[in-house]
C-alpha cells in the first residue's frame, strides 16, 4: 500500500507543477478567468456617451459575448478532463461487506423445499472487508490520449476564436446602431429646417395672397407644403425613437434607456491602406472564423488518429490492497499488481469504418475551410468596392446641398419679389429637402461602410470613431 501511495504521488507531481494559474476546480491551469473586454463601466455614465464607450458598455452586459466566453471556459475544461487520462486513476472502497458462508458435516440430503434433512454440524464464517484500495493506468494506448489531447486543445481554440468573432459582431451591431441613431437625428434636424422654410414660404404665399398680389392657390399649396413637412417631422421622430431603442439593446441595455450621444468628429475621407488585395491577404491572417475553421481542421486530424489508435495494442497497470476481518479480526492484507495488454483482433471491421469515417470528416472540415476562406475574401472585395462607393458620393451629395440651398433662397427671394412663381419655389423647396435626406444617406452609408469593412477584414480593433484604418491605422 506504501508503494502505491509514492507511485501515484510521483506520477501526479510533474502535473502539479505545471505553470499556470491553478485553482480548485481548475488543478492544471488551462480555464481562462474572467470575461476580457469588461475591464470599461458595465452601466453609461451621465455625460454624453461616446462611441467607444457605448462598445464598452456592450461588451461587458451583451448575452452574446457571455454565452461564447462561457463556451470556451467549458471548451478549456475539457482538455483538462483529456490530459486526466494520461494520470493514474486511483479508487478508494470503504466497507463494511459481509460474506457470509455455511458448510455442513455428516451425511443427509435436500428435501423438495430446499431443507437439509440429516445429520451433521455447519460452520458460519462471517468475513468483513474494511479498506480496499484500487489503482487502473494506462500506460499505452497507441496514441489515443494524445489525440484526443490534441482535439480537446484544438476544439478550445476554435471557441476561443469564435469568441472573438462575437466579440466582433457585437462591436459592429452597436455600431450600426450608433450610425443609424445619428443619421436619424441628422434627418430630423434636416426635416426641421425644411419645416420652417415651408413655414416661410407659406407665410410668404398668405401675405401676398392678402394684398391680392397671389392666387388662392399659392396660399392653399404654401399650407399643404408645410403640413407634409411637419408630418415628415413626426415620422422621423419616431424613426429616432426607434434607433435609439435598437442601440440600447445592442448596448445590453433596456430598450427604453435614454442615451446621450457625444458628437462625432467630422466624417473625413477614410485612410484604407493596401488597397482590396492587402486586405483580403489580413482576413486572411485576422479574421476570427478562419482562425476557428483551421482548428476545427485540426479537431478533424487529431480524431482521425485516435480512430487508428482502436486497432493498435494497449498496456495497463492495475493493482488493489485491501483489508479484510474474519468474524470482526482484522487479520488480512490482500494485494495484487500486475499488467494487462490487450491486443484488438477482430471487431467486425468497426475500426476501419471508424478510421474511414473520421477521414472524410476531416477532408470535410478542410472543404469547408476553403469555403469559409473564399466567402471572407468575397466579403472583404464587397466592403472594400462599398466603401469606395459611398466615399464616391460624399463630393457630389455635399455639392448638390449647396446649390440647392442657394436655389431655394433665390427662388424665395424671386417669389417674394414678386417675379418667380410659387411652383419654383415649391420645387426648390423640394429639391432642397431631398438633398439633406442623400447628404445624411451619404455619410451613414461611409460610416457603416468603414465598420463593415473592418469586420469583414477581422479588425475591429482597427475601427475608430473616425473610420477604419486598415493597415495605416
Amino acid at each position: 500500500m506504501r508503494l502505491m501511495i509514492l507511485l501515484m504521488v510521483g506520477l501526479a507531481a510533474p502535473a502539479l507543477a505545471s505553470p499556470g494559474e491553478r485553482t480548485r476546480d481548475d488543478p492544471r491551469g488551462l480555464i481562462p478567468g474572467a470575461q476580457p473586454n469588461t475591464a470599461g463601466a458595465c452601466v453609461p455614465g451621465a455625460a454624453p456617451l461616446t462611441l467607444a464607450e457605448a462598445v464598452s458598455v456592450a461588451l461587458c452586459r451583451h448575452p452574446r459575448t457571455a454565452a461564447a466566453w462561457a463556451a470556451a471556459q467549458a471548451a478549456a475544461a475539457q482538455s483538462g478532463t483529456a490530459r486526466g487520462a494520461l494520470l493514474p486513476q486511483v479508487d478508494a472502497q470503504i466497507g463494511p461487506t459481509l460474506n457470509r458462508s455455511q458448510s455442513f458435516r455428516g451425511t443427509g440430503f435436500v428435501d423438495g423445499n430446499g431443507q437439509f434433512i440429516g445429520g451433521g454440524a455447519s460452520t458460519t464464517t462471517n468475513t468483513t472487508t474494511a479498506v480496499q484500495l484500487g489503482l487502473s493506468w494506462l500506460i499505452l494506448d497507441g496514441g489515443a490520449r494524445a489525440g484526443r489531447i490534441a482535439a480537446a486543445d484544438a476544439n478550445a481554440e476554435a471557441l476561443s476564436a469564435q469568441f472573438v468573432d462575437e466579440t466582433q459582431a457585437v462591436v459592429l451591431e452597436v455600431v450600426q446602431a450608433w450610425n443609424l441613431l445619428v443619421a436619424n437625428r441628422a434627418i430630423e434636424a434636416a426635416n426641421l429646417a425644411n419645416l420652417e422654410f415651408a413655414r416661410l414660404s407659406r407665410d410668404l404665399a398668405a401675405g401676398r395672397a392678402s394684398v391680392g398680389v397671389a392666387t388662392g392657390a399659392d396660399r392653399l399649396q404654401g399650407e399643404t407644403q408645410a403640413a407634409q413637412a411637419e408630418l415628415t417631422l413626426t415620422q422621423t421622430r419616431g424613426n429616432v425613437a426607434t434607433a435609439a431603442a435598437r442601440l440600447a439593446v445592442a448596448m445590453g441595455l433596456p430598450p427604453a434607456t435614454a442615451l446621450a450621444l457625444a458628437p462625432l468628429p467630422p466624417l473625413e475621407r477614410p485612410v484604407v491602406g493596401g488597397g482590396a488585395d492587402a486586405l483580403i491577404a489580413e482576413a486572411e491572417r485576422l479574421r476570427p472564423d478562419l482562425r476557428a475553421q483551421r482548428a476545427q481542421v485540426r479537431v478533424a486530424e487529431a480524431n482521425e488518429r485516435v480512430a487508428r489508435s482502436a486497432g493498435r495494442p494497449s498496456l495497463a497497470l492495475q493493482a488493489t490492497n485491501g483489508l479484510s476481518a474474519l468474524d470482526t479480526s482484522i487479520d488480512r492484507n490482500l494485494s495484487s499488481v500486475g499488467l494487462a495488454v490487450s491486443i484488438p483482433l477482430f471487431s467486425g471491421w468497426n475500426t476501419r469504418y471508424s478510421i474511414a469515417q473520421a477521414r472524410a470528416q476531416r477532408a470535410q472540415q478542410a472543404a469547408v475551410l476553403e469555403q469559409v476562406r473564399q466567402a471572407a475574401g468575397l466579403a472583404v472585395y464587397q466592403q472594400y468596392v462599398s466603401l469606395e462607393n459611398a466615399v464616391a458620393s460624399l463630393v457630389p451629395a455635399r455639392a448638390l446641398v449647396a446649390s440647392a440651398d442657394e436655389s431655394a433662397a433665390l427662388a424665395q427671394g424671386r417669389y417674394r419679389a414678386g417675379v418667380g412663381t410659387f411652383v419654383e419655389l415649391l420645387n426648390a423647396q423640394s429639391a432642397l429637402a431631398t438633398a439633406r435626406q442623400q447628404l445624411v444617406q451619404a455619410e451613414f452609408n461611409v460610416r457603416t461602410a468603414q465598420a463593415e469593412l473592418a469586420r469583414a477584414v477581422g479588425d475591429m480593433d482597427g475601427f475608430q470613431e473616425d473610420g477604419f484604418r486598415g493597415d495605416e491605422r
